[in-house]
C-alpha cells in the first residue's frame, strides 16, 4: 500500500487509534474481505474513512457500498442538486468531506460549501451544531496538541464557517469524547470571564465592577461575544466620561479639556492598547466646554450634507499627535474594513460582509467612536455591513458618482435571499442579526456623495481626495492628508485598460499606501484574447449566455459586444439586476433589455445576466435550459468561488453538451501592472485584499485586528 505523502498523525490516542483502524480496515477491503462492522468518530460506517482514505491512496472504492451512496449524495450537494434533505443525510455527507478533508481530498472551501448548504436546506440546526463542534476538535486535534492551540484554531474556525458563536465549555465536553484535555485551558484565567459573561449575560456589569476596561477588554476580545463586548464598552464608558465630567469646567480651553480627560483615561485604562488611549470625544460629555469656533476654510472643506454631523467633531478636535491605522477586515478577501483613528475621533474605510460566510470585519471599540464613513465602492464584500454599523452609528457615509444608489440595490438584494441565514440572523448577541431593512434604510438616508479630484474635510484634520479606481462604476481611491501625513487607501483598483475604463492614475508619492493586491503575483489577463473569444463563440453558437457581475462586468461585456459589432447581428440583451444597474450608471448602446414575458431563448439571442458565479437567477435558469443544446454556449466571465454552479461547470461537475468557453477577466489590476506601480511607491507599502499569507518582499501584509502608531 503507498503510504500518503503527509499521513495524519496526531498525539490524541483516541484519533490516531481511529486513523490506525481506518488503514487496517483499508487493507481488508483491497483484500476482499469485508470490513468489520462498527461505527466511526461520528456514528458512520467504517467504510466512511476507508473510502477518502482509499481515494487518497489512489485504490480501488467499487466495494465500498455504503460509503459510495454518500460520496454520490456529497457529489449532488456540491452541485447544488439535492434540496430534500434530511439531518441525517446531511451529517452522512458533511462526515465523508470531513474525513476527505484530513486525508487531503478536499480543502477548507469544500468544508465550508456544505456547511453553508446545510444552512440553506436544514432548519433543525441543533444536531448539525453538535456534529459541528465535534468535527472542528477533530479536525483540528489532528495537526495540533495542547487545549491552548486547539481553542485558537477551534475560533478561526467558526468564523471562517461563518457559524454561530459556540461557549468554549462546549469545545470542553466534545475533547472529553476524543480524548482531549480542553477544560484545563477554558479552566485558566484568560477563559474564566469569556465562561461567566457568555453564560450569563446579564450579569455583565456584576462580572467587570472591579476591573478596569483594559483588563475585561483583554478577557473577552478573542472569545467574547461582540454585543456583549459592545455593552462592556458602553458601561465603562459611561463611568469613564462621567469621571472626566468632574476634572472639566466651563471656562477650559478645548486644548486643556482633552489634556485633562486623557489623564482620566490613563489612569483608568481606557484604551485597547498599551500605546495610545481611546478617541476624547468632549462633544459627548454631559457638560463640555465651549468648542473653538470652526476656521472658514476648514468650513468650506466640508460637505453640506456632512457638516451637521461633522461641526462638533472639528470644534472640540486638537492637533493629532499620533494617527493609528487598525485593519479590521480585508487582510483576506472577503470583508474590508480600515479604521485611521486620531486622537479625537477618526475614519473608517468601507466596511464589507463576506458573502462567503455573513462575517463582518472585526469589532473594536475605536469603532463606535468615528466620525465618517469613506466608502470605495459599491461591492457587498465593502459595503455590506453599514447596516449592521448603523444600528447605532448616526454619521454619514461619503462615496463617489453612482456608488450610493448601487449600494441600495446590492443591499436590498442581500435582503431578498435572505441575508444572512438563519440561526445566527436571530441571535441578538450576533451583530450580524442588525443587518435588517430598516437599517438598510437608514444606510439609504446617510449618503453623501463626493466628486473625483474635489478634497474635502471628512474628519477633524482628514482631508481626503477621491480618485478614480477604474474599478467599477463609482469606485474611487482616497488620498488621506492628517496633518501632512499622506495615507493613499485604493480600495480595489485597475491599472489596466479595458472597454470601461483608462485604466486608474494613482500618486506614488504617499507615505502609507493600502493597496488591492487580489492578483499579486498571479496570471496576467488578456483583454484581447477575450475579445477573440467572444467573436468566434458568438458567431457559431446560439442562444449564448453570458453570466456575469451586475455590478462592473456586465457594462464592460456590453460595450465591448457593441464594438466588436455583435449588437448589430445579433439580438443581445441584458437583463435582471444587471440591467438596472447598466441604467443607472448611464452605459449605452445597440443592446436591449429583455422582455418580461420572454421564457425561452431563439437561436439568435445573446443574453448578459446578472449572477456572475451561476449560483442563480436567469443566468442559471438558461443554463440550465440550453445545457443540453449542443448549439448553445455558455461564457462565464469572472472570477468562480469553489463549488458554485460556475466554478462546477468550469470543473467538469456539471454534466452538458452545450459549449463553455471561459472568458477571463478582471476589475483589479493584473500582476504585471500592480507590481510595476507598487515597485514605484515610495512609502511604507501595505498590501490588503489578498489570497497571499505569506509576506511580500518590502510588503507588510497585516493581520486581522493589528496596528500601526503613527506619530505626527
Amino acid at each position: 500500500m503507498t503510504n500518503l505523502k503527509n499521513p495524519p498523525k496526531t498525539k490524541h490516542k483516541i484519533i490516531q487509534k481511529f486513523l490506525d483502524q481506518s488503514e487496517s480496515d483499508l487493507k481488508l477491503a483491497l483484500k476482499g474481505k469485508q470490513i468489520p462492522k462498527g461505527e466511526g468518530l461520528f456514528g458512520e460506517s467504517r467504510e466512511f474513512i476507508v473510502f477518502e482514505l482509499a481515494k487518497a491512496l489512489n485504490q480501488n472504492t467499487d466495494t465500498l457500498n455504503t460509503a459510495q451512496q454518500a460520496n454520490d449524495l456529497l457529489m449532488l450537494m456540491f452541485r447544488d442538486a439535492k434540496e430534500d434533505l434530511s439531518v441525517e443525510t446531511m451529517i452522512q455527507a458533511m462526515t465523508l468531506c470531513l474525513h476527505g478533508f484530513v486525508f487531503g481530498n478536499y480543502n477548507e472551501e469544500d468544508f465550508r460549501f456544505l456547511y453553508r448548504y446545510s444552512l440553506r436546506y436544514i432548519r433543525r440546526q441543533a444536531p448539525i451544531e453538535k456534529w459541528l463542534r465535534k468535527a472542528i476538535v477533530y479536525l483540528v486535534a489532528v495537526n495540533n496538541e495542547s487545549g491552548k492551540e486547539i481553542l485558537a484554531e477551534v475560533r478561526y474556525w467558526i468564523q471562517f464557517l461563518g457559524a454561530p458563536f459556540f461557549m468554549p465549555s462546549l469545545f470542553s465536553e466534545v475533547g472529553n469524547e476524543l480524548g482531549i484535555d480542553i477544560q484545563t485551558e477554558i479552566d485558566g484565567e484568560k477563559f474564566r470571564l469569556v465562561d461567566a459573561v457568555t453564560r450569563h449575560p446579564q450579569y455583565l456589569k456584576e462580572a467587570v465592577q472591579d476591573m478596569t476596561f483594559l483588563e475585561s477588554f483583554e478577557g473577552l476580545k478573542d472569545w467574547g461575544p461582540d454585543v456583549i463586548q459592545l455593552q462592556l464598552l458602553k458601561m465603562k464608558k459611561k463611568k469613564v466620561y462621567e469621571r472626566a465630567q468632574e476634572k472639566i469646567d466651563s471656562g477650559m480651553s478645548v486644548n486643556d479639556s482633552v489634556k485633562a480627560m486623557k489623564q482620566v483615561f490613563v489612569k483608568d485604562k481606557f484604551r485597547t492598547n498599551k500605546q495610545t488611549v481611546l478617541p476624547i470625544r468632549l462633544q459627548e460629555l454631559s457638560s463640555p466646554p465651549p468648542g473653538e469656533a470652526v476656521d472658514p476654510v476648514i468650513f468650506e472643506l466640508i460637505p453640506q450634507k456632512l457638516r451637521m454631523d461633522l461641526l462638533p467633531s472639528v470644534a472640540y478636535s486638537t492637533k493629532t499627535k499620533k494617527i493609528e491605522i487598525i485593519f479590521l477586515g480585508g487582510p483576506r478577501i472577503g470583508r474590508s474594513g480600515i479604521i485611521i483613528k486620531t486622537d479625537t475621533g477618526g475614519i473608517l474605510l468601507d466596511f464589507g460582509m463576506s458573502v462567503a460566510n455573513h462575517r463582518i470585519p472585526e469589532w473594536v471599540p475605536e469603532l463606535e467612536m468615528i466620525d465618517t464613513v469613506l466608502i470605495s465602492h459599491s461591492h457587498l464584500d465593502h459595503v455590506g455591513g453599514l447596516p449592521i454599523l448603523f444600528e447605532e452609528f448616526s454619521g454619514k457615509w461619503c462615496s463617489v458618482g453612482p456608488t450610493g444608489g448601487v449600494t441600495k440595490i446590492l443591499l436590498d438584494d442581500a435582503l431578498k435571499i435572505g441575508t444572512p441565514f438563519p440561526p445566527r440572523k436571530h441571535d441578538k448577541h450576533d451583530l450580524i442579526s442588525r443587518f435588517n431593512e430598516t437599517n438598510v434604510q437608514k444606510v439609504t438616508k446617510s449618503h453623501v456623495k463626493l466628486e473625483y479630484g474635489k478634497s474635502n474635510e471628512v474628519g477633524p484634520g482628514i482631508v481626503v481626495t477621491p480618485i478614480d479606481a477604474c474599478h467599477i462604476p463609482g469606485s474611487a481611491a482616497y488620498l488621506i492628508d492628517i496633518e501632512g501625513v499622506k495615507i493613499l487607501y485604493t480600495g480595489d483598483f485597475n491599472m489596466d485598460k479595458s472597454a470601461l475604463f483608462p485604466g486608474a492614475n494613482l500618486p506614488t508619492d504617499a507615505d502609507y499606501v493600502i493597496f488591492d493586491g487580489t492578483y499579486w503575483a498571479r496570471e496576467d489577463f488578456d483583454r484581447s484574447k477575450v475579445r477573440e473569444q467572444f467573436s468566434k463563440t458568438i458567431a457559431s453558437h446560439g442562444p449564448v449566455i453570458i453570466p456575469s457581475f451586475a455590478v462592473g462586468r456586465s457594462q464592460e461585456i456590453l460595450i465591448m459586444l457593441d464594438e466588436l459589432g455583435i449588437t448589430k447581428n445579433r439580438n443581445v440583451m441584458v437583463t435582471g439586476m444587471a440591467e438596472r444597474v447598466t441604467k443607472m450608471v448611464g452605459v449605452t448602446g445597440n443592446w436591449q433589455s429583455m422582455k418580461k414575458n420572454r421564457i425561452h431563448l431563439e437561436e439568435s439571442d445573446v443574453l448578459v445576466a446578472g449572477g456572475g458565479m451561476m449560483s442563480g437567477g436567469l443566468a442559471r435558469h438558461h443554463f440550465n435550459e440550453q445545457r443540453n443544446n449542443p448549439k448553445a454556449a455558455v461564457m462565464p466571465c469572472g472570477y468562480m468561488a469553489p463549488r458554485t454552479p460556475g466554478w462546477n461547470l468550469l470543473h467538469g461537475y456539471e454534466p452538458h453538451e452545450c459549449t463553455v468557453e471561459y472568458a477571463r477577466l478582471s476589475a483589479h489590476s493584473s500582476a504585471t501592472n500592480l507590481e510595476a506601480y507598487i515597485k514605484s511607491c515610495k512609502g511604507k507599502r501595505i498590501m490588503v485584499h489578498t489570497p497571499f499569507i505569506s509576506q511580500a518582499k518590502g510588503i507588510m501584509i497585516p493581520k486581522y485586528k493589528e496596528r500601526i502608531v503613527i506619530p505626527t
